[in-house]
């Protein structure tokens, strides 16, 4: 290696006075290294050398002797790990609490998922604690024996937790309330969030098999895996059945062969096809008081009519299925005597939630005459509303029905404990000033975040949040900051417990179930995991030895981050016996 770790006596300060000094106090190594290629410090270079204590009027005594770290640097070493690659920070909670280790604290370092540990501390003291996603539903007229002649409008309220089956039970509540025929469309309104290319920048584009890349939307469904049974129909096409169920798509088959069962299924969204001729706009029953805008559509769109042609009075005329809003296709090799259901992944976006929206209304047992369809533009600006944002109820009175996911504590449990991308990600966007009535951007988001970060004095040496999920490279901060933050959400009694107990605990849930098996620190360590390409990273509390909680962080950023994971498991081990 060229780096050299070399031992160095921790320094008994505490974080706040770490806080407050000018240069970095560093309690590893002999000397701080400069940043590494691409890092950034948090303080001005000419401070951001090492100062060492007073020395002492007299050697210590045994009882007052740091204690060796030699074990964690040992590890890091083996990792291949250099000193400028790895920052870490363990305080004991108590009041005047001396430091117990550092390195690099002030440095900012790209943190991977323990960037969730900042978004769900935010909602916990900007939130209300009853905070809840709601979806709504709008009728565009009134129900006549369970028939609409016109559409039901959902209203996406950022609802990261719905998927097929609690949307399905609440269609058959809807059912139950006198809705089970559309004659209209399901038409799905995400204007809450408005989103730009650009607040997609940095982070990766979702494709199957990669469900937790999905980006954030005011409505959108947690389904990607699905099983799918082949059959053959009744004119001999191949037909499927999907669990969880999707409607109005087309399966379209590529089958090269009937010896093997080798058949795989793929998911895509439908192709416009270019009409032959104009098509006609369908006659769409609205209320005058409730703006929607429909897309043109296709002649198989349009509702029922007679044919062009003269027919027999007593011949009836068959309803033309609405167009499919994606295809699923079939490859490889089948029969009908392949019994095993394939395992479909299908990549996260609205042509998905479509398909899985309208098979959830059907499997509730409803019926649908036209598509399911997304709005097409922004919902209009109601007269009157601040700084020209869109209320959620652009639709007149109460909705018709509402979906509420789990209070805040539990979404915020969710998130920790698995590592929940899209609800960090719709958390974020759920801050801005006013959401829910009113409309939520990144930029509004990530402004009242600043706000808090003021707040709770960080606001100088504040982590940079893109998304607040960690999935961007450039979300980036200090560990320092981060204990700061952890001492915050410790002396706020409305906080400790709910963020406590949303963290995964070392050797039993969440991310960290399989891991501190059988050491010192399992179910006395409740630490926020972060794993990203060339970055480790953990953050939470340590139950020391002595019974004393303490606050830690430790991240590295290194082409050898993978294989750091037992070093980084090491330093937490070092903070349960010597904290």
């Amino acid at each position: 290696m060229s780096e050299l770790f070399t031992r160095r006596a921790p320094c008994w300060r505490s974080v706040a006075a770490l806080a407050a000094s000018a240069g970095l106090v560093v309690a590893a190594w002999a000397q701080t290294p400069a940043p590494a290629a691409g890092e950034r410090s948090a303080v001005p270079v000419a401070a951001s050398t090492s100062t060492a204590p007073p020395a002492p009027s007299a050697t210590p005594s045994a009882a007052t002797r740091p204690p060796d770290a030699s074990e964690i640097w040992a590890a890091l070493q083996k990792a291949g790990v250099k000193e400028s690659e790895v920052a870490l920070l363990a305080q004991p909670l108590a009041p005047g609490a001396p430091l117990l280790i550092s390195h690099n604290e002030k440095l900012a370092f790209t943190l991977a998922s323990t960037t969730k540990v900042i978004t769900t501390l935010d909602s916990l003291q900007t939130l209300p604690g009853s905070f809840r996603w709601r979806t709504r539903a709008w009728l565009t007229g009134t129900p006549q024996d369970g028939r609409l002649a016109g559409d039901l409008i959902l209203v996406g309220g950022g609802d990261a937790t719905l998927d097929s089956k609690r949307l399905t039970e609440w269609f058959k509540r809807v059912h139950k309330q006198g809705l089970a025929h559309v004659q209209g469309q399901i038409v799905l309104d995400q204007s809450l969030f408005r989103l730009v290319a650009k607040d997609h920048a940095n982070t990766p584009v979702p494709e199957a098999g990669n469900p937790h890349h999905a980006w954030p939307d005011a409505f959108v469904l947690d389904d990607s895996r699905f099983q799918v049974k082949l059959r053959a129909g009744d004119s001999g096409a191949l037909a499927a059945t999907f669990d969880p169920p999707l409607g109005q798509v087309e399966v379209v088959s590529q089958i090269s062969g009937s010896r093997l069962c080798t058949a795989q299924a793929r998911f895509e969204p439908a192709q416009d096809k270019p009409a032959a001729k104009p098509a006609p706009t369908p006659e769409v029953t609205l209320s005058p008081m409730v703006p929607v805008s429909l897309p043109a559509a296709s002649a198989a769109s349009a509702p029922e009519q007679a044919a062009s042609s003269p027919e027999p009075a007593a011949v009836a005329v068959k309803p033309t299925p609405p167009p499919a809003v994606g295809r699923v296709i079939v490859s490889g090799q089948w029969s009908p005597r392949c019994v095993n259901a394939l395992t479909m992944e299908a990549a996260p976006g609205r042509a998905l939630t479509a398909a899985l929206v309208a098979g959830a209304w059907a499997a509730a047992g409803g019926q649908l005459d036209g598509r399911v369809l997304h709005r097409d533009g922004a919902a209009p600006t109601v007269r009157g509303a601040r700084r020209v944002r869109t209320p959620a109820s652009p639709y007149p009175g109460k909705p018709w029905a509402t979906l509420d996911s789990a209070p805040l504590p539990e979404l915020v449990r969710a998130i920790n404990k698995d590592s929940n991308n899209l609800m960090a990600r719709n958390l974020l966007l759920s801050m801005a000033p006013g959401f829910s009535p009113t409309t939520s951007t990144l930029d509004l988001a990530r402004q009242r975040l600043a706000l808090w970060f003021k707040k709770v004095g960080v606001a100088a040496s504040a982590p940079k949040v893109d998304n607040g999920s960690g999935l961007a490279h450039s979300e980036q901060g200090s560990v320092l900051a981060m204990v700061q933050l952890l001492q915050t959400a410790w002396g706020d009694p409305k906080t400790q417990k709910v963020f406590l107990a949303s963290l995964p605990v070392a050797g039993a849930d969440g991310t960290l179930a399989g891991r501190f098996k059988g050491s010192p620190a399992q179910r006395n360590a409740f630490l926020k995991t972060g794993t990203l390409t060339g970055v480790r990273s953990l953050a939470g509390y340590v139950r020391g030895q002595s019974g004393q909680m303490i606050a830690v962080a430790i991240v590295v950023n290194s082409e050898q981050a993978g294989a750091a994971v037992p070093a980084l498991d090491k330093f937490i081990e070092w903070v349960r016996q010597h904290g």
